[in-house]
């Protein structure tokens, strides 16, 4: 079965990234390759590519990072 290749508005690959604000700590999202890099017209595609994490893995992730 093929894989599927998420391409951003610029018609590049998303790059799959992973999130570390408390907020979202540890989840993974597809953005443009160009986003928070300081480009003029950055394209901003974003989508998340796992559902937020649990209670309990959100204590775990949270105790690691100190």
């Amino acid at each position: 079965m093929p894989e599927v290749i998420l391409v951003c508005y610029c018609g590049n690959p998303a790059k799959l990234n992973t999130s570390w604000p408390n907020d979202n700590l540890g989840r993974r999202f597809f953005g443009c390759k160009k986003i928070g890099s300081g480009f003029r017209k950055p394209c901003q595609f974003f989508t998340w590519f796992n559902p937020p994490l649990t209670p309990r893995s959100r204590i775990v992730l949270l105790g690691l990072q100190k």
